[in-house]
């Protein structure tokens, strides 16, 4: 199970190690203009006001509707926020390129999770990467959370996660959805 940038480091894995499951949460596989835009937008708030700066901006990009209104979420977020961290975190997003090719080189069944209020990486972005995965790929997307889907919904990406793993309750759909 990998979160986020993490996806990719995983998939390497998978690879190397002939995985037969895999689940990627709000993956980044792949940088597009809007991405590169929002990664700029973050590079500004970290240059012009440091890690409240970037924390500013990322409370717009990260949060979905489940915890974006609640001050003890953003604060327990931000107090594990560096400033050396922040920085090494964007120069990797910024020097990605696309990554959905370790899709290619596994035959591991894919199950993504992404919230549907995600501005930092949309529904779509899951949608690319299931739709690039070589085995059996499954999107799920989670109403009224954003980026960070599971701290907003554990329970249910916890349900998801263990009905995939399984294999239970699930039945593919065209387009990399299922019931």
């Amino acid at each position: 199970m990998a979160f986020a940038e993490g996806a990719l480091d995983a998939l390497k894995v998978a690879f190397q190690e002939g995985a037969r499951s895999l689940v990627l949460l709000s993956p980044v596989l792949f940088r597009d203009a809007l991405l590169s835009a929002r990664l700029g937008a973050l590079r500004f708030g970290l240059e012009r006001g440091g890690v409240e700066g970037f924390a500013r901006v990322g409370r717009a990009l990260f949060f979905g509707a489940l915890s974006a209104g609640s001050e003890e979420v953003y604060e327990a977020w931000k107090e594990g926020l560096s400033e050396a961290g922040l920085w090494r975190w964007l120069g990797r997003l910024e020097a990605l390129a696309d990554e959905r090719r370790w899709l290619r080189g596994t035959a591991a069944r894919v199950l993504v999770v992404q919230g549907a209020l995600d501005a930092f990486t949309p529904p779509l972005h899951g949608a690319k990467v299931a739709d690039f995965a070589k085995g059996e790929a499954l999107r799920f997307v989670v109403d009224e959370a954003g980026h960070l889907v599971p701290w907003e919904a554990q329970e249910e990406v916890r349900d998801l996660v263990a009905d995939f793993l399984l294999g239970e309750g699930f039945r593919p759909l065209p387009g990399g959805l299922a019931l």
